[in-house]
């Protein structure tokens, strides 16, 4: 449906009340008149226009903002869409201008709620997220529950009805809690709904039935009470009850030509003609259709007149009569190009202008490349004249500068690695042997020192045998990391699953190792290989020390020289702001960032840790 511009034209009439009542009295009037629209929209719309009137006098933007809210929701129950959208959207727009987050939520999802019901489901989600979003900054219950209703109309409308059911329930809940009994039975309604999509009218019938007495307990509320009455006759149709179903839609009817209602009345127009073709009382049922027809086609609302149509049809060709059996199958077909019409002109449109584009641009680089290759022809004529003798020296010059050049960028690199290296075992070994054999010096000298103290010789002797099993560790550590026997991707491997039987098994912590690639054939430089199994290391200790876990998920992968490591488990978690300085986490990231890697920690509290991995395969 085409939303219009915004424009209100005030009858003379409405302009000269706005003498009588000051600006604060109309406001309530009209804020009562928006929670009478479901039963009196003619009496709601009526004073929205007397409040439109006054704010435009005044300037009164609050006054202004409730009226166009009033104002347009009382079109969309008349069923007139054009001029309902705009003064939903204009009030919307004030609402947000003056700051008042309450009532932008409220119309964001009336604003959902026009949409769905006029079948603009894209619309009606846009604006549906945008409350959701400010549900979360203001707690109201009645407006959670009605974007969960919202929402499971665009799931029912997607074919997702598992959702959608858990949607309306979830609704359902929330007003009944509320002790909202108008708007739990709106989610009742669209609940039976899903039901007959998944072509269950037993089911939609016992929810209609069970929530009856609601229905007939309200005074006055009689949109919802047509509403429901269409519900039934859909279950009833789809039962071939087809008496009891016209009996409803019949119902409905009434209530919605009381109320001028006349695009709910040319819906219940449809169903009574196809009820009455099901009976084949074909005359009813032609009056009934062409009535639905007409309303339809007057409001615009192509995609009924369209079904309006094809019920005409099939009800013309069920009579044997054919002429109008063809007109109508003309009409329908009609209908449904203008349907598609609009967008398909625009795509089409889209497509000829992209062509025309990329047409011209081809040309235009054709062009280009054929002066270019005429430009080069002619100097390759004048090079080959006139350097044919020059380009062996130079390629011979050049092949001889390269060969040099190579061999002392090796050299360097050879030194430089050689270098490094020696600097490597010198701090390692400065570091992690110089601590451990001072710790086994000096615990060995007090034991000795308190030699008739048993116990605590042999806490002094634990001591020892920690520290030396600690150097013995590192040195096999640094054996392995310069052994060129283990500079591939697969030796990598092999020691890391050493390394998590060793820690994980006697701690009864299941692992499992995934691994994608061809391992063999990468080949790891020293410092890679060295710190991608000391970040490894580190990783399933934390696991094994501090998760508490019971499981951990080894993933490494290469692909195109990218070698990418992750450990997961299903520990506890922790807040990265909340750790010690002393887990290793820094040492990680320090030793990632040393080999051009990227380390990526992602915990959350009783959802586990990630530790992430990516490096190129080469220093």
């Amino acid at each position: 449906m085409v939303i219009l511009a915004a424009a209100f034209l005030c009858p003379p009439a409405v302009q000269a009340w706005g003498q009588q009542g000051s600006d604060s009295a109309l406001l309530r009037e009209v804020r009562a008149a928006f929670r009478t629209i479901s039963r009196s929209p003619d009496s709601a719309l009526l004073i929205a226009q007397k409040g439109l009137a006054r704010a435009q006098q005044t300037g009164n933007k609050r006054l202004l903002a409730y009226s166009y809210k009033t104002s347009g929701w009382a079109w969309l129950h008349r069923g007139n869409g054009e001029k309902a959208f705009p003064d939903l959207l204009q009030a919307t727009e004030l609402f947000r201008n003056m700051h008042d987050t309450l009532e932008e939520m409220y119309m964001y999802v009336n604003l959902g709620m026009a949409y769905s019901m006029h079948s603009q489901f894209a619309n009606g989600a846009v604006y549906l997220l945008k409350a959701d979003s400010l549900t979360r900054m203001i707690n109201d219950p009645t407006i959670k529950a009605e974007v969960q209703r919202q929402m499971g109309i665009l799931y029912r409308e997607q074919g997702q009805y598992k959702k959608a059911i858990t949607a309306f329930r979830k609704s359902m809940d929330m007003y009944w809690a509320a002790r909202d009994t108008l708007y739990f039975l709106d989610a009742a309604s669209s609940l039976s709904i899903v039901y007959m999509n998944m072509k269950q009218p037993d089911s939609s019938l016992a929810l209609l039935n069970r929530n009856l007495p609601l229905v007939e307990g309200l005074r006055g509320y009689d949109y919802q009470k047509a509403m429901m009455q269409e519900r039934f006759g859909d279950a009833y149709y789809a039962q071939a009850r087809y008496d009891e179903a016209m009996e409803s839609y019949g119902k409905a009817y009434r209530i919605f030509g009381a109320e001028n209602n006349r695009a709910d009345m040319a819906y219940e127009s449809m169903n009574l003609g196809k009820t009455y073709a099901a009976l084949k009382k074909y005359r009813e049922a032609q009056n009934y259709l062409l009535i639905s027809y007409r309303i339809n086609d007057s409001l615009k609302q192509t995609n009924y007149a369209h079904d309006a149509a094809e019920q005409l049809a099939s009800l013309y060709k069920a009579t044997g009569d054919w002429r109008q059996a063809y007109h109508w199958l003309e009409k329908e077909s009609e209908l449904q190009d203008s349907l598609a019409l609009t967008d398909e002109n625009e795509k089409t449109a889209q497509l000829q202008a992209k062509y025309e584009t990329e047409k011209k641009d081809e040309e235009i680089s054709l062009l280009k490349k054929d002066q270019e290759l005429n430009r080069a022809i002619v100097q390759r004529q004048r090079a080959f004249q006139y350097g044919t003798i020059l380009l062996g020296l130079l390629l011979a010059l050049v092949g001889l500068l390269a060969v040099n050049r190579y061999r002392a960028v090796q050299r360097a690199a050879r030194i430089i690695e050689m270098e490094k290296i020696r600097n490597t075992i010198a701090r390692d070994l400065h570091d992690d042997m110089g601590s451990a054999l001072s710790s086994i010096n000096i615990i060995s000298k007090v034991a000795l020192e308190n030699a008739e103290e048993k116990l605590k010789v042999n806490e002094h002797l634990r001591k020892i045998h920690e520290n030396s099993g600690f150097m013995l560790e590192n040195i096999s550590d640094i054996v392995w990391t310069i052994d060129p026997v283990n500079d591939n991707l697969e030796q990598a491997l092999f020691k890391m699953k050493e390394f998590a039987a060793d820690i994980l098994e006697p701690l009864n912590i299941q692992y499992v190792f995934n691994q994608t690639g061809n391992f063999h054939a990468i080949r790891l430089g020293l410092q890679t290989r060295k710190n991608l199994y000391l970040v490894f290391k580190e990783a399933v200790n934390n696991a094994a020390k501090y998760s508490r876990c019971t499981r951990i998920d080894i993933d490494v992968s290469e692909r195109e020289r990218q070698i990418s490591m992750q450990v997961r488990d299903n520990g506890i978690g922790f807040k990265r702001d909340g750790v010690r300085s002393g887990n290793g986490l820094k040492n990680m990231e320090e030793r990632a960032r040393l080999i051009g890697g990227s380390l990526t920690i992602m915990s959350e509290e009783g959802r586990g840790t990630t530790i992430g991995l990516r490096v190129k395969s080469h220093d």
